[in-house]
């Protein structure tokens, strides 16, 4: 006996792939602005900066285990001036755009 398949109830989900028109933003608004509360505490961090500085250099010359205050450090630095923007190096001879590879891996797969 064949099995019979029902759609799902929930058949109103966004569609997978381009849920946008061409053109047309998922975020038209853009980024909400910060709130006085937000503005406050980045202000408060940043002028608690050369303290934290004071104990992350007083733990990197003296400290043997002191993960919290240096966590405690690391944040209240994070807060006030954003996080350190981190790099990427990529190394070894790319000879191919990734189109390409794409395109490679298909012609292998047989598509």
């Amino acid at each position: 006996m064949a099995k019979t398949t029902r759609p799902a109830e929930s058949s109103k989900k966004q569609p997978r792939g381009k849920p946008f028109q061409p053109g047309q933003s998922g975020n038209p608004g853009g980024r909400k602005p910060k709130s006085d509360e937000e503005r406050t505490l980045e202000a408060m961090c940043r002028d608690r900066t050369q303290d934290a500085l004071a104990v992350l250099l007083q733990i990197m010359e003296n400290g043997e285990q002191e993960r919290n205050r240096i966590t405690a450090a690391m944040a209240v630095i994070d807060r006030g001036h954003g996080k350190a923007r981190e790099s990427l190096e990529l190394s070894g001879g790319l000879t191919l755009s990734i189109a390409d590879q794409i395109k490679q891996a298909h012609a292998a797969r047989g598509k």
